[in-house]
């Protein structure tokens, strides 16, 4: 994968040793119940999330330069419809850095590196007006609902709105 780097990140690939950043981030509540996952309880749970991540191509750690740490990822999987031509977006960051414009920066970069390499994004969300409002802020729109979606944090399957940013 190619790293790419904004002026406050480096989003690069995943390494062991960003364990522990990764631990904190997905062990908090408001981050991976949003993101559609347990709160990681566990740093050998948190192991197995990071070992896949490693594993996986076009998943990013976001890296804060001024401090070296990860605050969070992007990911550019298989889509949620398995259409070919078309790559889910998800993305989560550290609670502490919200709404400072650092996922917005990050998704930039992102956004423009897959134009090499598909020509639609696609996007979910359950209940999260903060991705929604920044998938729209992009220009993603919702095309679909996915019905009867259940996540491993959910205890009842739910509907998806499902989005499409065509590049």
């Amino acid at each position: 994968m190619e790293t790419l780097e904004t002026k406050r990140l480096i989003l690069r690939d995943w390494k062991a040793e960003d364990l522990d950043d990764l631990f904190a981030v997905l062990s908090n509540p408001s981050i991976a119940i949003p993101a559609g996952s347990s709160p990681v309880k566990t740093r050998e749970k948190c192991k197995e999330v990071l070992d896949y991540l490693i594993a996986k191509k076009n998943n990013y750690a976001i890296e804060y330069k001024a401090s070296g740490s990860v605050i969070g990822g992007i990911g550019l999987n298989e889509d949620s419809k398995k259409s070919e031509d078309t790559l889910n977006l998800g993305f989560y960051l550290a609670e502490d850095f919200w709404d400072q414009g650092l996922m917005t920066e990050a998704l930039t970069a992102v956004i423009e590196y897959a134009k090499e390499i598909t020509t639609r994004l696609s996007a979910t969300h359950h209940n999260n007006p903060k991705t929604q409002h920044i998938l729209e802020k992009f220009g993603f729109r919702q095309v679909d609902v996915i019905r009867n979606v259940k996540r491993k944090a959910d205890s009842q399957a739910h509907d998806e709105p499902y989005y499409v940013l065509v590049l």
